[in-house]
């Protein structure tokens, strides 16, 4: 096995070490992302107390085309950089001592460029840009947080009343708001499209027929691992306003042949029949450890002897610490998504997985985006 441990009952094998706090490409290693070290600096409590300026001018610079422009015109001066975004000269200097100040854009001699990180990752279009998710931030994540407080009074997603219509749930909502539907799914198909790099190439359900992904949304991840997987059918199971978007997307993809759709709700319908895997990606963190053991037991009941489940995530670190980039996601599960929910630590994930009756275990770390990777074999 490659980067990956197996464990079956209380044996376990390592081929090589697995790093249980991933970390993404140029970011801070996730073992030194806690606060409890003592370490901060005034400097980075001050950019906490202005984060939400932070993003703003991330944002804004999104919005204005400011990457792309410096990564196709490395070395530009300010005048031609307002000339392309249109901004007056002095609101330009505000917005790029923004940026500066952030260490996204570096100035040298009058010349402006990216710097590396924002080269690598706020370039739209390139394989590992995070630029999809930042309307989901803008547009569900921002507004939604402004209840914070009141949702942690309270104990529920009190931030849903910024996105008016039925369910308890903003999955639910999002039926009735179209735009923001298809901000959620780019958003979530960016994500899925980094983390799906790291699900094909550990090889994981390569020995798998038929797979299921269990709230696969618009279809991203089963594409992913049909082209990954030339002999694998894939069935999106998701809600019918979310399977018509999937539909779609697969045509585009020619893979009509072995990825289909079949809607349904993950908790009153069964799943479908004939598959021997069963994948979660990003879908048990959005709700509490109960509900994420009933999903797994449900996967259990679902596959025959040797059929496999695989859990996709972002993940915490054992010692529940960091990265920070994890650490920061539960607010949003309380205050805007379901009420309940966070990113998990590796070692809730593999109990749940054996609670729910699996006996092999595999985990697999090191996935983009500090990601990381669970397979339960019956």
């Amino acid at each position: 096995m490659t980067n990956g441990v197996t464990t079956t009952g209380t044996t376990t094998t390592t081929s090589t070490p697995v790093t249980t706090a991933t970390t993404a490409p140029g970011a801070t290693p996730a073992t030194s992302t806690g606060t409890g070290t003592g370490t901060m600096t005034e400097d980075q409590l001050g950019l906490i107390m202005q984060g939400h300026v932070a993003f703003q001018a991330l944002w804004a610079a999104h919005e204005l085309g400011v990457f792309p422009h410096l990564s196709a015109h490395p070395d530009a001066t300010a005048d031609e950089v307002a000339k392309e975004t249109g901004l007056p000269a002095s609101s330009l200097e505000v917005l790029l001592g923004a940026l500066r100040g952030l260490g996204l854009v570096e100035e040298h001699d009058g010349r402006l460029r990216n710097a590396p990180l924002a080269e690598e990752h706020l370039v739209p279009g390139r394989p590992g840009s995070y630029t999809p998710m930042l309307g989901w931030q803008r547009h569900i994540v921002y507004p939604g947080l402004s209840d914070f407080t009141a949702s942690l009074r309270e104990g529920t997603s009190v931030g849903l009343r910024n996105f008016p219509g039925p369910g308890d749930t903003l999955y639910h909502r999002l039926a009735v708001h179209p735009e923001l539907r298809g901000v959620f799914h780019e958003a979530m198909s960016g994500l899925s499209a980094l983390a799906n790099q790291g699900l094909s190439a550990s090889g994981a359900l390569g020995g798998s027929r038929h797979v299921v992904d269990v709230g696969g949304g618009d279809g991203t991840n089963a594409i992913a691992l049909a082209s990954a997987h030339p002999g694998l059918r894939v069935t999106v199971f998701d809600l019918p306003s979310v399977t018509e978007l999937a539909r779609q997307n697969i045509e585009r993809a020619g893979l009509t042949d072995r990825v289909g759709v079949h809607s349904g709700d993950m908790f009153t319908d069964t799943f479908p029949d004939g598959v021997d895997a069963v994948l979660f990606s990003h879908i048990l963190n959005i709700f509490d450890p109960p509900v994420s053991v009933t999903l797994l037991r449900k996967a259990y009941d679902t596959l025959p002897p040797g059929g496999k489940v695989a859990v996709l995530n972002m993940m915490q670190n054992d010692t529940k610490d960091g990265p920070a980039t994890t650490m920061l996601a539960a607010p949003y599960f309380l205050a805007v998504a379901s009420g309940q929910g966070r990113l998990y630590s590796w070692s809730e994930y593999e109990s749940w997985i054996r609670e729910a009756g699996f006996s092999g275990y595999e985990r697999f770390g090191d996935l983009p985006f500090f990601h990381g990777l669970h397979v339960g074999t019956r």
